[in-house]
């Protein structure tokens, strides 16, 4: 599974760029397995990826028959709140972070159960606990799916 997964990347990304990446594995049903990324870094993709696959993926990939990779091509910090609610999430994610606790989570663009921005930022906040003085980020990604 490693291997597809940098195998697909490279058709979007240089090994040794340095791009952030969100990595959403389903089962043969479309169940969400799992989703883990990150909206910064210093490591270039092909580091990220193997650290993400390491950490997290491979513990699915007997049950994985989808992967969702989400690059993400820009992302803009959002200091007015009805300017953020009015972004359609079909075009953009949205990403909290916790300016205490640095604590932060991210609901991707497109995300099936994710009518509008006010529900994503309302799954951030209650389900995640991701609350308090925050900084809000909006975010457009490319899509890339392999099927296994």
């Amino acid at each position: 599974m490693l291997e597809q997964i940098k195998t697909e990347l490279v058709k979007y990304c240089k090994p040794e760029e340095k791009k952030w990446l969100f990595f959403s594995l389903f089962d043969v049903h479309g169940k969400l397995l799992t989703s883990n990324g990150t909206v910064e870094t210093d490591k270039t993709t092909n580091q990220l990826t193997d650290l993400i696959y390491n950490g997290l993926l491979a513990k699915y990939e007997h049950i994985t028959k989808t992967i969702v990779i989400d690059i993400i091509q820009s992302y803009i910090q959002e200091t007015d709140v009805n300017k953020l609610i009015s972004l359609p999430t079909k075009d953009y994610g949205v990403f909290l972070i916790n300016n205490e606790t640095k604590k932060s989570w991210a609901i991707l663009p497109n995300t099936k159960w994710v009518n509008d921005i006010k529900t994503a930022l309302g799954l951030i906040k209650q389900k995640y606990g991701i609350s308090g003085n925050v900084s809000m980020y909006s975010f457009r990604t490319e899509r890339i799916t392999i099927g296994l």
